[in-house]
């Protein structure tokens, strides 16, 4: 069985305006850090005009430190995205660390030549393992069942050692990986059920269930 990742790689930051001052410093960082790579190269937003809607894979990055660290996506070719206000931000935030593929309209350039992406939609690439995970909201969890319904409307029954750690997370959005069984059920139809390897908690059932 595979080992979960530790739960703070899914961290989720909320920021105020009173951290404005030390944001600021903490992107000047990070954006000298870019530019001592070379800064971005290549890639489809850097040629793209602002208001541009673009689609681009990539790895999602935390950089600096608490309180204020700063989202990025480290796109395959190695251009670097700054995407910290998009409107999916606090989802991707805990996605540290993931490759995903997002649509997104181009913002004005900052200082330091790391275009900034406004993201309003993403997917969940395959992890290195090759396996796509599943995605969607843990609809009930108690001891003897938990359910998930994913984002194409498949119910899926979770089991294996996780099982229990998801009773704490009935309302959240998670992805998840493991081993897949399907089952005809002559009363509820095509039965759905994952022995759990591998998850990550998206949105967490305190900050509520985004409408999609």
């Amino acid at each position: 069985m595979k080992r979960i990742r530790p739960y703070a790689r899914h961290r989720s930051f909320r920021s105020g305006t009173w951290l404005r001052p030390a944001a600021a410093f903490a992107a000047a960082l990070v954006l000298a850090w870019i530019a001592g790579c070379g800064g971005p190269s290549g890639g489809k937003g850097q040629d793209a005009a602002p208001g541009e809607t673009i689609y681009v894979e990539g790895t999602v990055s935390l950089r600096g430190s608490r309180p204020f660290p700063l989202l990025l996506l480290e796109a395959k070719d190695g251009a670097i995205y700054m995407i910290d206000t998009s409107p999916k931000a606090e989802e991707l935030k805990n996605l540290d660390g993931m490759t995903v593929g997002v649509t997104a309209k181009v913002l004005p350039g900052v200082k330091g030549d790391a275009p900034a992406l406004s993201v309003f939609a993403y997917d969940l690439l395959p992890l290195p393992s090759g396996e796509k995970p599943i995605v969607g909201v843990v609809v009930s969890a108690t001891l003897e069942q938990v359910v998930m319904q994913a984002d194409d409307g498949a119910i899926w029954f979770i089991e294996g050692g996780f099982k229990t750690v998801f009773i704490d997370l009935a309302g959240a959005r998670v992805w998840i990986v493991g081993d897949r069984r399907y089952a005809n059920n002559t009363k509820d139809g095509e039965v759905r059920s994952i022995n759990v390897t591998e998850y990550g908690v998206i949105r967490s059932p305190q900050q509520g269930i985004e409408i999609r």
